[in-house]
This record gives C-alpha cells, sequence and structure tokens, in this order.
C-alpha cells in the first residue's frame, strides 16, 4: 500500500516538471530592439570641432584686393649693358603697390602695379602674377610668379649723361620684368589680412636714341665725349637684377 502511494506521488512530481518545461517553451521570444547602437557624445564634438578648426570659419574665398609699400633695389649693370648711357645703374628707394585678382581654392591669378621710387630714377611696373597656396588655419604662405611691363616715369639729374640743353626726362627707358615671388598673409578675419613678401626680378630696358636738342647739329653731338654721343645717335639696352620686399594690407571677398 505504501510502495503503491509512494510510487504515485512520484509520477505526479514528474508530469508538473513536464507541464512547466512546456509553459516555459510556449512563451514568447523578449522583443528585439531595433535601435540603433548609442555612440560616445565626446567623440562626435570632437570630430565637428576639429572640422571648424581646419576651416577657421573663413569660407571661400572669390576675390582679393591688396596694397603693399616696402623697398626696392636695382642694379642695371648686373648682367650686361650696350650704350644705354645710365651711369647711376645701382638704385634703391621705396615701393607702393596695388594689386587685384580672383582665387579659386588654393591658386590666385591677378594684376598689379608698382611704382618703386628709386633714388636715380623712378620705375614703374604693371605686371600680371599668378600663385599658389598652402593655407593652414588662418595662416596662408604662398609662392608664384610675377612679370610684366616695366617702364622709367623720370630719371634724376644725375641719372643719364647728356649734353647741354637736354634733360633727363628726353630720355625714355622701358622694358620687361619678370621673377618669383613668396609671401605669406594671416587672416585676422574672413574679409581681412596682413602680410608680407619677397620679390626678385631679372630687368630687360631698352632706350632709343635721344632726339636732338633744338640748336644741336650732328657735328656738335661728334664733338662730345663718347658716352654722349652714344645717347644720341644709338639706341641702348640694358639687363639687370632687382629685388623687392614689402608689407601689405588685403581684403576678401
Amino acid at each position: 500500500m505504501i510502495r503503491a502511494l509512494a510510487a504515485a506521488v512520484a509520477a505526479s512530481a514528474i508530469l508538473f516538471a513536464a507541464g512547466a518545461a512546456s509553459a516555459q517553451d510556449l512563451e514568447p521570444p523578449p522583443p528585439l530592439s531595433n535601435a540603433p547602437p548609442t555612440s560616445s557624445a565626446g567623440g562626435s564634438t570632437y570630430a565637428n570641432t576639429s572640422d571648424q578648426s581646419q576651416d577657421s570659419g573663413l569660407g571661400l574665398e572669390w576675390v582679393y584686393l591688396n596694397a603693399d609699400a616696402g623697398f626696392a633695389y636695382m642694379n642695371m649693370a648686373t648682367f650686361s649693358q650696350t650704350a644705354l648711357a645710365i651711369q647711376q645703374t645701382s638704385s634703391a628707394g621705396g615701393a607702393f603697390g596695388v594689386g587685384a585678382g580672383l582665387r579659386l581654392l588654393f591658386f590666385t591669378v591677378g594684376v598689379r602695379a608698382r611704382d618703386l621710387q628709386l633714388s636715380d630714377y623712378n620705375l614703374w611696373e604693371l605686371d600680371a602674377e599668378a600663385a599658389f597656396h598652402i593655407r593652414i588655419w588662418r595662416i596662408d604662405p604662398y609662392f608664384g610668379v610675377r612679370g610684366g611691363y616695366a617702364f622709367v616715369g623720370s630719371l634724376g639729374s644725375g641719372a643719364v649723361s647728356t649734353s647741354s640743353g637736354t634733360s633727363a626726362s628726353d630720355v625714355s627707358v622701358h622694358g620687361l620684368n619678370v621673377g618669383p615671388m613668396f609671401g605669406i598673409d594671416v587672416y585676422l578675419s574672413s574679409l581681412f589680412s596682413i602680410g608680407g613678401e619677397a620679390n626678385a626680378e631679372f630687368l630687360y630696358l631698352k632706350r632709343p636714341a635721344v632726339a636732338l636738342p633744338q640748336g644741336v647739329t650732328a657735328a656738335d653731338v661728334a664733338m662730345l665725349p663718347p658716352s654722349q654721343q652714344q645717347l644720341y645717335q644709338q639706341s641702348g639696352s640694358s639687363a639687370g637684377f632687382g629685388a623687392i620686399a614689402t608689407l601689405h594690407a588685403g581684403l576678401h571677398f
């Protein structure tokens, strides 16, 4: 009797355990979350800050305008000289100019006018210029080339050898200039910058024969010293070297 009762209790326990396992198997699985995994807010903020520091808020630039002032040195006897009749070939003085142009990303093209107020003559330069820029934050180094037309606006009284009755302004000198340039701009804002530049250039100048003063004949010229005879009888040319260093301020749009 007791054995039969024990067997019945054991069978009931086995059936209960099997029923509980079946109930667990029938329970629905936990819901799956569709939300994307969260990322660290600090990493995203760092990336945005890095992008802003690289651009510095300057944005794209399309047009530039600037003005410069500095020092210039010219030596027209550096390479060769042929009957130019310029006595003072080496001269130094102030340099003043204005420029304007277009910018596309790292490249600029433009024009510049400069007045080199040298001690013995006044040299004007009307140039085209092109440069490649490497902007890092608000600092913008660049290098390029500049060249164009050069002419002497006026000559000092000691710059040329002339006969009596001929003024230095009667001597016309013009030619070409070309050379490399290197500079740097610092942007104080997206519109305004300051900087400096060094420009070396090769010069070739030509002088036509000077017209005889009124009342002076060819026989009179023949009695002049050889250097003065060349001034009236021959054209002349000279090649030389120049260097210009300036500071400048610019506007950018």
